[in-house]
């Protein structure tokens, strides 16, 4: 998912010694807790931009992905984890073979389910090929189902100098390094109509797919931006979107729409209940904890973003509205591949370098401890569904993914294996 600047959420300045995990999970929850909850359900989210698409022939060259950016990146201080490199290589993953692959190793680990971040721009689906032509002809989808995520914000050529010369019909993010910005190519749906073309497209054709994600018998809708949705509608005018919508999906048969709200604003939380939000939670905790810490920390480190995660961030997120918040868990967070690297200045606080939220020394045994952590958040609400959500299975251009890569091997895989299951699974 790319990046986007921080929605304003306040800076920790906690002057106490930071805990961290592994070592201080029992200091942060109550160990009779850390257990696995009944009928856990696992949902990960999927970013389908490896692998050629219509869309980037057009923005980039024919066969592009983002495996360019991935591979392209270099360090930028010593000890730097970059460039990754999948230890499976560059899969294809708008190839079923791909995923036949992903979905044993999905099952094996404790995967139940894949959330495929779904885009429309110019009036048609775009990056659905993963979906589309690689996952739904997989040979062995039995035991991990999906759901699809609409994502509606803006698309920008991921590219920071793209932007070096301004464009006036489309807005910028000026980049950190102060060397160009991301320039945005297509606004998105926007407007009503559009809107409605492109979920009701969706739900007509994933609804029904067999191994569709239901929570309580209904279909569940990922949205990743309510805040926008408001904007663009008011409150009266999403509470009537999200109606008229479930009246249709009833229409096809279903027996309605469970919308999970996937934050990145928190900006109208509040107002979930009202216009007919059903759970809400993050898409990835670490940076949503990393962006928070110390801004004298420049480069913030896993253990430690990972016990403010359980600390706090969940539960702050939690208080924000009545309706279930979904724990989200993460095994890293670095998007340098998206940014051009600049000299670090005497002094400089995060925001004046690197200029964007590196979080470093991830680990296996720290990601499982963060895993157990959301354990005991759902043990703690019985009320709600146990649903954990992780972010993410492939961003290897911000640096979160379970896919075992040539630093890990199969370590945050084998990692969530052991949270769930207490033992490591054989591959």
């Amino acid at each position: 998912m790319p990046p986007f600047l921080p929605d304003g959420q306040p800076v920790m300045t906690d002057p106490a010694p930071s805990l961290r995990l592994p070592e201080d999970l029992e200091r942060l929850v109550d160990p009779a807790l850390l257990r696995k909850p009944d009928n856990l359900t696992v949902a990960c989210y999927n970013f389908p931009h490896f692998h050629r698409s219509a869309y980037n022939d057009r923005l980039y060259a024919p066969g592009w992905s983002e495996y360019v950016l991935m591979r392209g990146c270099q360090p930028w201080f010593p000890g730097h984890n970059q460039p990754r490199t999948p230890m499976l290589g560059e899969l294809d993953e708008r190839d079923p073979a791909t995923w036949d692959t992903y979905l044993d190793l999905a099952r094996q680990h404790g995967v139940d389910t894949f959330i495929f971040d779904w885009y429309w721009y110019g009036d048609r689906p775009v990056l659905h090929e993963a979906l589309e032509e690689g996952y739904l002809n997989a040979s062995n989808r039995d035991g991990v189902g999906f759901a699809v995520m609409w994502t509606n914000h803006p698309w920008a050529y991921w590219f920071p100098t793209a932007g070096a010369a301004q464009d006036p019909r489309w807005p910028e993010v000026q980049e950190p390094s102060g060397l160009g910005a991301f320039e945005f190519v297509d606004p998105g749906p926007s407007s009503l109509q559009q809107t409605w073309r492109d979920i009701s497209y969706l739900a007509a054709r994933y609804f029904h797919e067999p191994g569709y994600w239901h929570i309580d018998g209904q279909p569940v809708l990922v949205i990743w931006d309510i805040a926008l949705l408001v904007r663009n509608f008011g409150a009266n005018g999403v509470r009537q979107l999200f109606s008229e919508l479930r009246a249709f999906v009833q229409r096809l048969g279903h027996a309605g729409i469970h919308i999970h709200a996937s934050m990145g604003d928190f900006s109208v939380a509040a107002q979930f209940p009202t216009i007919g939000v059903d759970s809400y939670g993050l898409y990835n905790s670490i940076i949503a904890a990393g962006s928070r810490r110390p801004q004298s920390e420049n480069l913030p480190e896993y253990g430690v973003v990972a016990a403010d995660v359980v600390a706090k961030v969940w539960q702050e997120i939690d208080d924000l509205s009545p309706i279930p918040c979904f724990p989200n868990v993460s095994p890293g967070w670095d998007d340098t591949p998206r940014h051009m690297a600049f000299p670090r200045p005497d002094g400089a606080t995060r925001s004046e370098w690197p200029g964007t939220v590196i979080v470093v020394d991830e680990s296996p045994a720290a990601f499982e401890a963060l895993v157990r952590g959301s354990f005991a958040y759902l043990n703690q609400r019985p009320a709600i569904p146990p649903v954990l959500t992780i972010g993410c299975w492939n961003e290897w251009t911000e640096g979160h993914y379970l896919l075992p890569d040539t630093r890990h091997g199969f370590g945050m895989l084998r990692a969530l294996s052991r949270a769930i299951d207490g033992q490591e699974k054989l591959r």
